[in-house]
Formats: C-alpha cells, structure tokens, sequence
C-alpha cells in the first residue's frame, strides 16, 4: 500500500471516529489518546515488506511506536520512552560497524561516488524513505512515472537526463514528515496538483507554454512536509 493509500484510509478513520463521537455512538476521543501510538507500529510493519523502504527506519519507526503504546498503556512502572534513545544509538553505531560503505567513504566521497551509485535507466520511480534519505539520477529515456513516498526523511529524483515516453508522465509524491525534491529539464512542462495538510508544495520550474512540450503531471500528498519541483 502506498503512504498516500495508507494516510488516506488512516484519516478517514480518524474523521469517522470522531463523526460517531458526535452521536453519542463511541467515546472515540479517549481511544484515539490511547492508541494513536499503534498507527506508527504499523505504518514500520507495512515499511518493512517494502523492499525499497529502509528496513533500518522502519525498525526505529516500531520501537518509537512501541515506546509510546507502552506508556500509553501504562503496561510498566518506569517510562519506557525513555529506552528509546539508547537503543537507537546502539542500533545506529551496529549499523555504522556492519555498513558495507564506511562512516568516512560517504561523509567525504563527494558527489562523484553519488551520481555513479545512484544512477538508473528504470522506466518507473518506486523510491520509499522512511527515517532515511535516497538520493536518485533517473536517465531512462522512456519515462513512464511511478511513486515517492518520504516519511520522516528525503528524497531527491534527478530527471533532468531522463525522457517521457509518449512526451508524458505521472508521478505521486507523498511527504509526511519529509521532503521530496525533483529536478526536470527546462524544456519539461510541469503540471502539479496536490493535498497539503499542514504542508506545502512549490513548483520552481520555468513556465513552458509551447503545446508540444512533454508533460509531466505530479500528484502530491504533502503531511506536516514538502515537496519541490524544480
């Protein structure tokens, strides 16, 4: 399911349980402070059968929804949100120890080793950050769209080497949390519409009135995030 789909059905929810609460039917509010904590449980579970997703931000999503649940519940005597903190930087400093890439190769590698690694002739952008970053150079020169969803991290797209098939594509980006940038050619018509809650998206490009222009058409989701087309 896309973060888009999964914050979607997850908001509808919320609304209806309030709506209900209105008639008198469920006392939803006092439920919602209790498990609201079991939305970021999920959304890490759902993260983690995402081959794309972190598997690593998706880990941390859980135990931060864990934490919360747990003292929401009051299953413990002690604060145990307080755990947190530790275990994240025991997990970071196992992850710098077991990467295949050292610590010092990606602070000070520069952007060559970036634009050699992250290079990709696919047709479609399938590209998920979850307490991440992803940065992406896309060159196909059949450009058919796809998805990005940033939760609580970054993703760049670099288009600007990449060519739409059919002169036209559509892409759906969703931050939460997060920021997603894009880069086009100049000579790319760009065509957004978007749902902002708390958020806000920016199309930076230049306008391109020529009838002929390749289109390409971004739906944006944007929570507590942004999103940039430039």
């Amino acid at each position: 399911m896309s973060g888009r789909y999964f914050w979607g059905i997850i908001l509808i929810l919320i609304g209806a349980g309030f709506l209900l609460e209105q008639f008198d039917v469920i006392s939803f509010g006092e439920m919602f402070k209790l498990y609201w904590p079991s939305i970021l449980i999920l959304l890490g579970i759902a993260s983690l059968f995402d081959r794309k997703s972190s598997k690593f931000g998706s880990l941390i999503l859980i135990i931060i929804g864990g934490a919360l649940q747990v003292n929401r519940l009051d299953l413990f005597d002690f604060n145990a949100f307080r755990l947190i903190w530790p275990i994240i930087l025991i997990l970071i400093g196992l992850k710098v120890i077991f990467s295949k890439d050292s610590f010092v190769e990606v602070k000070f590698d520069s952007d060559i080793k970036k634009n050699i690694s992250n290079v990709t002739l696919d047709d479609y952008l399938n590209e998920s950050a979850v307490f991440s970053g992803i940065e992406t150079n896309n060159q196909s020169q059949s450009f058919k769209g796809g998805r990005a969803t940033a939760l609580f991290g970054g993703i760049d797209v670099d288009l600007r080497s990449a060519k739409l098939y059919n002169n036209e594509a559509t892409i759906e980006l969703n931050a939460m949390f997060g920021g997603i940038d894009i880069y086009v050619p100049d000579d790319w018509r760009v065509e957004v519409k978007g749902t902002p809650v708390f958020g806000g998206w920016s199309n930076k490009t230049r306008p391109n009135t020529n009838p002929d222009a390749p289109v390409l058409n971004v739906k944006c989701f944007v929570l507590f995030g942004g999103v940039e087309i430039k």
